[in-house]
């Protein structure tokens, strides 16, 4: 009986993952294939890759009229928003005002309020701070329609030389919060409500030297898709959100400390282009949502086949060196 079950929710999360990348309405460009694959498989990696996300996101520009699932304005709607004043978040702000939102943001410092915002302070490392935020929050607005679960940290470091409170914090920070955040404010959630988890790539693609990271959002997909079983019955959407590298301060920050390469594969994203796929995100029933089609069918391979990931590496690892290079010359220049 048991293994019956098992095989119904493997076959369930393969069906509606498939089902988004068909909502997406990709088409692969097969014919990049002609470049050839003698040049260490970059130029075709690149250009498939590259060819896919390009035409996605042009794809999701042109058809986005960001407008909710009635089909009206998101006039009203009041949304929660973590990470508020990085790069991201400053961005998804800004656009969720042009569309009608109201947003309470969090952050460790008031930030001063402007039309349609208010700014709640709230230490995410800190379960008690954010009970309080909760609260605070629900007096405001005892009903909500979306929270978007934005902040994040990484503190890139090799296992045998963590520190202790870096281990603490970004645990915190990218799987603890999240997850408290949510079950403090769920009641307060309208039915027909969404909430948004920014995940990213790690949880996918195990990083060497950001464990805790990779292990904080493995975790953090992993509650994402049970609370979408829970929250089914309220008609409460929940969806996660993979974005590529992005060119914010925090990847800076994470560089500088040692971080990946493997974020500069591609060149970085700008947030803004970041923020109109999370608030598109809001607006449509997708559970999982990645940069490419490419991304979410290669690091898919990856989990289930070591040997794949092993053969990788070394490629990826080319291109990640040879992107960095490009990135460091363009922004020297700005």
């Amino acid at each position: 009986m048991d293994q019956t079950r098992a095989i119904r929710f493997s076959t369930y999360h393969f069906m509606t993952d498939t089902m988004d990348m068909i909502r997406q309405g990709v088409d692969i460009p097969f014919h990049r294939r002609e470049k050839p694959l003698r040049n260490a498989g970059s130029d075709a990696y690149q250009a498939l890759r590259q060819g896919i996300a390009v035409r996605e996101v042009s794809s999701s520009l042109e058809n986005s009229n960001l407008k909710d699932r009635t089909g009206t304005p998101a006039t009203g709607r009041i949304a929660v928003v973590t990470g508020a004043t990085g790069g991201i978040g400053q961005a998804l702000v800004r656009r969720m005002l042009g569309s009608g939102y109201r947003v309470v943001i969090l952050s460790r410092q008031v930030q001063a309020d402007m039309p349609g915002v208010t700014s709640i302070a709230c230490d995410l490392t800190d379960m008690d701070s954010i009970r309080t935020a909760a609260e605070t929050i629900l007096t405001h607005a005892p009903q909500l329609d979306v929270i978007v679960h934005c902040a994040g940290i990484i503190t890139p470091r090799a296992v045998g030389e963590m520190d202790t409170q870096e281990i603490a914090d970004q645990i915190a920070v990218d799987l603890a919060a999240p997850i408290e955040l949510t079950n403090t404010l769920l009641p307060a959630m309208r039915r027909g409500g969404h909430i948004v988890f920014v995940n990213s790539m790690a949880a996918v693609f195990p990083l060497a030297g950001s464990s805790v990271y990779t292990a904080a959002k493995f975790g953090l997909r992993g509650f994402a898709r049970a609370l979408e079983q829970e929250l089914r019955p309220r008609r409460i959407q929940v969806s996660s959100i993979y974005p590529a590298s992005v060119n914010t301060p925090m990847l800076r920050r994470e560089m500088d400390a040692g971080g990946s390469i493997y974020n500069f594969i591609d060149q970085p994203q700008e947030p803004d282009v970041t923020a109109q796929r999370i608030l598109e995100c809001c607006e449509r029933n997708s559970r999982e949502i990645f940069s490419s089609v490419f991304d979410k069918l290669f690091t898919h391979a990856c989990l289930a086949s070591q040997g794949l990931l092993n053969l990788s590496l070394p490629v990826m690892k080319i291109l990640g060196r040879m992107g960095y290079r490009t990135y460091k010359r363009r922004t020297s220049r700005m």
